[in-house]
């Protein structure tokens, strides 16, 4: 195994980056239509909560609709989060106010004001961090104010310079926040990432000090844009640059050796952009992440629109490439066929095959690579292996002999492959009894 895993490296370890596309080799992609006007989306088990300026709807998935919060006259949304499953955090930046509202039936209580609120996470059940531009426009600084989601009772707990930023937050609890220049038009390259450890900020909230960029650690720096902020479940951030018309894409955020990643998507030419990110975490298979051909589970929901006419949500998913037969099982002495579909265009793919019943997923780690490689234990030993390039629609066919068994026996088969862009991926098994 370990010669297939360097054979595997090494191809892709020489190739070059491909070219961004709207939908990332590796990755499927769906889109569905929102109400005019629709803005601050969130996905929830329940449905897709919206608002449209006046009104913060839960649309189910039976399409009926549920008004949670209504205002008398245009408003404009900052954020909408979850606090506990049952209620959501709502902030709006006309009046500046900041809501608990239900998602089960009761009243939303106003927690507080924040001049200008912009965006929020939430601590725990009982706390969340608000950035606000406190101070107006003109204020040298944006605020990161503690909120009390019980009480509305607020804390100033750090301070950055510029105008107001996203807020993210890790598995760790370490919030990460992108700074934003204050002028407008701002410059290129003039936006970083920091990350404030749990640790210092629960200190800094207990003590009553207020945190600063020498507080804070450097992500990375050198961006021209992030409008809003999301990981996904292997401590990637992803993040909207606006400046550039992309979602950017800051590999392992939550480690030392953090690096700024090619543009995960390209809005080039296409007419709207990236508003707001939210990712899910369902992971379909143990130790899958969200990443290139990978099992679909986990999903990154992208609020796209052109501030007109187009209003959607973008569902990107990890895409498995698909490893099937026409034989029939058991399968008889002779020739029969297996064939891989959906791999990395122009890739380089292994067939791997055991004697043996399918055993169940190891997810394994290969230095320098993101995803894991979700090989089945039936083939990781000491498999029977046959290699194949694939071609520019990632597919390939391989022609096997069976020479016969009687009695017929068990054979996991899976196919490994690595794409012209770096990555990584497998199939899933599949599992045939080969006869005489």
């Amino acid at each position: 195994m370990k010669q297939i895993l360097f054979t595997l490296a090494s191809v892709a370890a020489f190739s070059l980056h491909a070219a961004t596309q709207q939908t990332p080799a590796g990755y499927s992609a769906t889109t569905i239509a929102l109400p005019a006007g629709a803005g601050n989306v969130l996905t929830l088990p329940s449905g897709t909560v919206s608002f449209d300026g006046f009104d913060l709807e839960l649309t189910t998935p039976s399409g009926a609709t549920q008004k949670l919060l209504r205002f008398a006259s245009y408003t404009f949304g900052s954020f909408v989060e979850v606090i506990d499953g049952n209620d959501l955090l709502f902030g709006e930046s006309s009046a500046g106010t900041i809501w608990r509202v239900p998602l089960t039936g009761g009243l939303p209580q106003q927690l507080t004001s924040l001049t200008f609120n912009y965006d929020a996470v939430v601590l725990d059940d009982a706390r969340a961090l608000v950035s606000a531009k406190t101070g107006g426009f003109s204020a040298p600084d944006n605020d990161v104010v503690l909120l009390d989601l019980d009480s509305g009772a607020t804390q100033m707990v750090a301070a950055f310079p510029g105008a107001s930023g996203p807020l993210a937050i890790d598995d760790d609890g370490d919030v990460y926040y992108a700074t934003a220049p204050s002028a407008f038009p701002a410059p290129a390259g003039t936006v970083s990432v920091l990350r404030i450890d749990r640790t210092l900020l629960e200190q800094a909230i207990a003590n009553g000090t207020v945190l600063g960029l020498a507080n804070a650690h450097t992500v990375v720096s050198g961006l021209d844009a992030a409008g809003d902020l999301a990981f996904d479940d292997d401590g990637d951030l992803f993040f909207t640059d606006w400046f550039q018309g992309a979602i950017g894409e800051i590999d392992d955020a939550d480690q030392p050796n953090a690096a700024l990643a090619p543009a995960f998507l390209d809005y080039s030419g296409a007419g709207y952009s990236a508003g707001s990110l939210q990712f899910v975490s369902a992971p379909a298979v143990p130790g899958a992440a969200f990443e290139p051909f990978q099992p679909a589970g986990s999903r990154l929901v992208v609020y796209e629109t052109d501030y007109a006419s187009i209003n959607q949500l973008r569902v990107l998913r990890g895409q498995r490439a698909d490893l099937t037969t026409t034989a029939t099982s058991p399968v008889p002495a002779g020739s029969f066929q297996i064939s891989l579909a959906a791999g990395p265009a122009n890739g380089f793919a292994l067939l791997l095959f055991a004697p043996t019943t399918a055993a169940g997923v190891l997810p394994l780690s290969v230095a320098g690579f993101e995803q894991p490689l979700l090989l089945d234990q039936a083939v990781a030993a000491s498999p029977a292996t046959t290699s194949s390039p694939l071609d520019n629609a990632g597919g390939t066919t391989w022609t096997l002999a069976n020479p016969g068994f009687a009695p017929a026996i068990d054979a996991t088969f899976q196919a490994v492959f690595a794409s012209p862009a770096g990555q990584l991926g497998t199939t899933a098994a599949l599992s045939l009894q080969v006869s005489q």
